[in-house]
């Protein structure tokens, strides 16, 4: 199905708002259960420093935490910042609405990179690769370098792609000013993001 197809199927639903938290969950328990496998696996960040005043030891057992409520955080702030958008647009469109289209955007496009992230935590958690071997593996050049940036690529397209559309299909503004709403909207979204989880 076509993302505006999509989009507007949701809306047309009675329940779109709960809907909304149910997408919004299904990365929440994804990069959960992956923050879990790389505590089980004893794993821990081989080339970056966290953002946060977090020993590298304890960031993944911390994330675990961590995940959820800044997620949540991230969606707010990103349906807050399209709304605000909009309002000036003088579109008449809710931030329930806003809220829940953006949860599928979001849902849809971190599949993307749970695709590489989950398999690997799993495999780093029940022994098959060492997890801190891996994640200096993953910045080297060879297979695995190429597999993150491959599933990372398709994140941060569905993420372009996507945000576009919700602010489209939502408030109904042209596609110049969703493109350029969306695309700062991703870019808060992922700031925010990474202030938390990386």
């Amino acid at each position: 199905m076509k993302p505006k197809q999509a989009f507007e199927t949701l809306l047309q639903r009675p329940d779109y708002f709960k809907l909304g938290f149910l997408y919004i969950l299904l990365p929440i328990a994804g990069y959960t259960l992956m923050y879990i496998f790389l505590t089980i696996a004893h794993g821990a960040p081989s080339v970056f420093t966290p953002w946060l005043n977090i020993e590298k030891e304890n960031y993944y057992s911390i994330n675990r935490y961590l995940l959820a409520p800044s997620m949540l955080l991230c969606w707010v702030a990103a349906a807050g910042f399209i709304q605000i958008v909009a309002r000036f647009q003088h579109t008449k469109a809710s931030f329930e609405q806003t809220l829940s289209v953006l949860a599928l955007s979001i849902s849809v496009a971190m599949l993307f990179s749970l695709l590489h992230d989950l398999p690997m935590s799993f495999m780093s958690a029940v022994s098959i690769i060492n997890a801190r071997e891996h994640e200096i593996a993953m910045n080297s050049p060879g297979i695995w370098r190429f597999l993150l940036w491959f599933f990372y690529s398709l994140y941060g397209i569905a993420f372009l792609v996507l945000f576009p559309y919700t602010v489209r299909v939502v408030h109904g503004m042209s596609w110049m000013k969703s493109i350029v709403t969306g695309w700062l909207t991703f870019v808060l979204f992922q700031l925010l993001f990474l202030l938390f989880n990386r």
